[in-house]
């Protein structure tokens, strides 16, 4: 059993490769963050595969006076996942927001007046590694 299986997997990767099929992860992003007139631009690292707090440069951020939308562009190498988790309170109640595709993204959340928040991240890639990203942000009124 051992061995047929291996034949099939070997089988399956062989015929990937002849017929010039690659992984969905290895293709390049067309989001160009540059375009966005963004704001705010933190560049940094994070490890792989474990949870880092203030991926957007912030440990907290608070006190915002009215509801407001942040639009954020990230640029992460091609083949890696950033899960991105706003973790917001307000009024004693939490709200989190979460977007886990992969590669360079675009995505926007909002927060509601007088606001509590936190930004964490988790950068899928090879263990024990740091990878570089770029968080472009800018502030949009609701």
């Amino acid at each position: 059993m051992k061995r047929t299986i291996s034949v099939f997997v070997a089988a399956g990767v062989l015929g990937a490769t002849l017929t010039g099929i690659s992984p969905a992860s290895a293709a390049t992003s067309t989001i160009d963050c540059s375009a966005g007139a963004y704001t705010r631009t933190v560049e940094s690292y994070a490890p792989t595969n474990a949870e880092r707090p203030a991926v957007d440069g912030f440990a907290y951020r608070y006190g915002i006076p009215s509801e407001a939308t942040y639009e954020v562009c990230l640029d992460i190498p091609d083949t890696s996942t950033f899960t991105i988790e706003v973790r917001s309170w307000a009024n004693q109640t939490q709200t989190v927001f979460v977007d886990d595709r992969p590669g360079d993204k675009i995505f926007r959340f909002t927060l509601v007046p007088n606001s509590f928040w936190q930004v964490y991240g988790v950068l899928t890639g090879p263990d024990s590694v740091y990878l570089p990203y770029t968080w472009h942000e800018k502030r949009i009124q609701a």
